[in-house]
């Protein structure tokens, strides 16, 4: 009890701090780059930072979203950015895959799927094919802890991580899709997959996934009877011992936390592994929704917890393929000027036309009128040749540099942003008296939302 009144202090005391952080940035992490040039953010920065960074070169920024001092660092920051950069390796969630060390002798479970493992990637991108098996070696560690045998995948599409569970990992799984194509999809793809495990081993004894077409109401679910549904699934007797594991890879916005809900209403429900995603899509309570997703905890409440939709959705950027681009493909990031100086073009023009939906377009090659023609098509409108060539305009793009080191500014914060609404979710946990943590379990080179959550009861 005590190491958890510990941990329940210690997220209390990052949260509150990350909160004061954020708020006292929220002049820029509330900012959308494309309004740069309409509403002159970069007059907006503090004169010490605006000195700094007129002169920055672009791969300078790369240690912005580092916070880790250097050694071989040589550039003089302000200081309030240096105590930023202090402040948010303190506070933030490492994003770090750290090297598992290999067991000694490898669970019979694990060298099953090792010995299958080309065979589950056919069809599979690449991204997707490392967090399924991340993702599965941690929910197999979850189900031997808990003793687990059953997993519930709620949204779970075309059955990717389903099959991987299943057939590599030897778990019954139930697959919950509203999609009734998606179903089809994924039934087909177990029958290609299933086919192929037995000719490689015609010995192979293989749990099919279930799959419903169905949707859950997860905000008015009777706990019992969804238990009772997923015993019917499995034909579990009603009076024999039943207990299942609730999973979810990249659930987005407020199906993360009704899943978290739903695992502490049902008492068969034993874990519950989550790697969440799109966390602008959360409700909160200026929505007026009385059952809101952010914030989640007694203490984020009472202290008056909230981020904005901004913040929310720059906690979602690849920030290692950002930086990645600081270095080699900085070009690649005139994009973001591009879409700030045909913002000012639009409203010139109307308006009503401010953020507006466009069609994403890569500045590769392009003119600025190219890129305005592609980003605008199917809009129906004319954008007035005198307007993208005006000295206005020209002065815009002469000045895209500016428009990435904003941009990199406001994503220094992206990991407090991230962070504080995982810590929160843990919190929540932590005060119903459930058993968690969160790990990083993927590359986030190749998975930026590379966090997972987990709770054992």
């Amino acid at each position: 009890m005590q190491s958890n009144a510990v941990l329940v202090a210690a997220l209390r005391h990052k949260i509150q701090q990350s909160f004061q952080l954020a708020k006292q940035y929220d002049w820029l992490i509330d900012s959308y780059v494309l309004d740069f040039y309409v509403d002159n953010h970069w007059d907006r920065l503090p004169a010490s930072w605006n000195s700094c960074f007129e002169q920055l070169e672009i791969s300078q920024l790369k240690s912005l979203l580092t916070v880790e001092p250097k050694s071989t660092e040589c550039h003089v920051w302000p200081l309030s950015i240096l105590a930023s950069r202090v402040l948010l390796g303190n506070l933030c969630l490492s994003r770090k895959l750290q090297p598992n060390d290999e067991p000694e002798r490898e669970p019979k479970e694990q060298s099953r799927f090792r010995e299958r493992q080309k065979l589950f990637n056919k069809s599979v991108k690449l991204k997707k094919r490392h967090e399924i098996e991340q993702f599965s070696r941690q929910c197999w560690e979850s189900g031997r802890q808990t003793g687990v045998e059953h997993l519930v995948d709620i949204g779970s599409g075309q059955g990717n991580l389903a099959r991987t569970l299943a057939y590599g990992f030897d778990f019954n799984v139930c697959c919950i899709e509203q999609n009734e194509g998606l179903v089809a999809t994924a039934r087909q793809k177990d029958e290609e997959l299933s086919s192929r495990l037995k000719r490689q081993c015609k010995a192979a004894i293989l749990k099919h996934p279930v799959h419903l077409s169905k949707k859950v109401n997860l905000e008015d679910v009777d706990p019992g009877q969804f238990a009772q549904m997923i015993r019917d699934t499995f034909n579990v007797e009603k009076n024999s011992p039943f207990q299942f594991g609730l999973v979810g890879l990249h659930p987005c916005g407020d199906l993360a936390t009704s899943l978290i809900k739903l695992f502490l209403a049902c008492p068969e429900a034993k874990f519950i592994k989550l790697v969440c995603c799109c966390y602008m899509k959360l409700s909160t309570e200026r929505d007026r929704c009385q059952d809101y997703g952010f914030p989640l905890s007694s203490f984020s409440k009472q202290i008056g917890l909230n981020l904005s939709y901004e913040a929310r959705e720059i906690a979602c950027h690849a920030i290692e393929q950002y930086d990645a681009k600081l270095e080699h493909n900085f070009e690649e990031l005139k994009v973001h000027a591009f879409r700030a100086a045909l913002e000012k073009v639009l409203i010139q023009i109307d308006p009503a036309l401010k953020h507006s939906g466009i069609k994403s377009t890569k500045v590769t090659n392009l003119t600025f009128q190219q890129y305005c023609e592609r980003a605008t098509s199917g809009m129906g409108i004319t954008l007035p040749r005198e307007l993208m060539e005006s000295e206005d305009t020209r002065t815009n793009l002469a000045n895209w540099r500016r428009v990435v080191k904003f941009y990199t500014l406001r994503l220094m914060f992206a990991p407090l942003v991230e962070s504080v609404i995982l810590y929160d979710r843990w919190l929540f946990l932590l005060e119903q008296g459930v058993d968690s943590d969160i790990r990083v379990v993927f590359d986030p080179i190749c998975s930026p939302r590379n966090h997972a959550i987990t709770g054992r009861k």
